[in-house]
């Protein structure tokens, strides 16, 4: 049976790749300047700063299990039914009965529901609304995603309920479709161009107008321009291709990141990762297990199976005592000590702590409850 849900965080949903730790690349947006962090008191969200110190106390939201941020000055805290949207003080400023998802560049994914009367049953579809909460572009896609690089994916679905099978393709924010819907699959686009699954099987990066435009003497994996660079492999190594898809990092490693991050990549050696800036040279030599991307100048890396961070010297700076962790972002990352929690399996985001850069826990979710 097919699902209806807005795709707004389809990175959990992909399949393994040649490339370690698969990671969405930082939305820069105006809230991050502003340091909001969600938290969870008796099931309800609220925000806190930096400090820990709670800003908007819990009030929102009926299904804490769904993770809320601020984006573009707004977060979605969704109540009695309604998608609502507030302002960094708490202030409730748009709501819709509608299904919806966060700001990007300017609009929002909705999702409406339709009545088919051929199936005589519930539906939905989507598009997208303004700040206001005027609808600008018709629901008229079984699911869509954000905008990214002025560009949005759509997904319409082939087949019956049984049987039913989904194609991706690309609308501009006016709402016109600039690439039609035949890929299997598709990464966003970044830095002008957007990673695709032909349908042959193998991965190609194309243009704002559906063109092919990589090397296919290359193979490449489910990744994005980051920083003028994207990863691909020739023979049984990888590097990483400029845009004009020539190696600017030659293909002498096993795997490498899917992105550079904070001018970082990291890449295995002989079984262990190391890390690479954007001329190739190995600024922090291979030795750690699993490291996920830089951020703010911290990496995750993991020491059996626990999980601290490095600076970028290569410097363990907070020690590994966690189950799971997350990126810093703001100056805080969210960490969790609880075996029971994982982020990719299960909704519990909410009973994560929050740690600055110095390993201080600012928020522990056990002791605010």
């Amino acid at each position: 049976m097919k699902s209806n849900v807005v795709c707004l965080m389809c990175l959990f949903a992909l399949l393994a790749t040649p490339v370690s730790l698969q990671q969405q690349p930082a939305q820069k947006t105006a809230a991050q300047s502003h340091l909001r962090f969600a938290i969870v008191q008796n099931d309800k969200v609220g925000f806190i700063d930096e400090s820990g110190t709670v800003i908007i106390k819990p009030q929102f939201g009926d299904d804490p299990s769904r993770p809320s941020y601020f984006s573009e000055g707004l977060a979605l805290v969704n109540s009695g039914g309604k998608s609502n949207y507030i302002d960094e003080s708490g202030k409730t400023v748009l709501s819709t009965a509608y299904r919806a998802g966060p700001f990007s560049e300017g609009l929002a994914v909705v999702c409406v529901p339709q009545t088919r009367a051929d199936k005589n049953e519930s539906d939905v579809k989507c598009g997208f609304m303004d700040e206001s909460g005027r609808i600008v572009i018709k629901p008229q896609f079984d699911k869509a995603d954000q905008f990214h690089d002025g560009m949005a994916r759509f997904w319409v679905y082939e087949g019956n309920d049984s049987d039913s099978r989904e194609k991706v393709g690309f609308i501009d924010k006016e709402g016109r479709v600039v690439v039609e819907p035949v890929f299997d699959n598709a990464y966003w686009f970044s830095e002008g161009l957007a990673n695709v699954a032909l349908v042959n099987g193998q991965r190609a990066y194309i243009d704002k107008t559906g063109k092919v435009v990589s090397n296919p003497d290359y193979d490449y994996t489910f990744a994005w321009f980051s920083e003028g660079l994207a990863p691909a492999k020739k023979g049984d190594k990888w590097g990483y291709v400029s845009k004009e898809f020539v190696f600017v990092i030659e293909p002498k490693f096993d795997y490498v990141a899917q992105a550079f991050s904070d001018g970082l990549a990291h890449v295995r050696v002989d079984g262990k990762f190391g890390f690479i800036d954007v001329t190739g040279r190995m600024v922090i030599p291979p030795q750690f297990e699993n490291p996920a991307n830089f951020s703010e100048g911290m990496a995750a890396i993991q020491v059996g199976q626990k999980y601290g961070y490095i600076d970028r010297a290569g410097k363990l700076v907070i020690e590994p005592v966690f189950t799971e962790v997350r990126p810093f972002k703001g100056g805080l990352a969210a960490v969790t000590r609880d075996d029971g929690v994982r982020w990719l399996s299960c909704g519990c985001w909410s009973k994560w702590d929050y740690i600055d850069k110095t390993g201080k826990t600012v928020w522990e979710y056990n002791s605010q409850k």
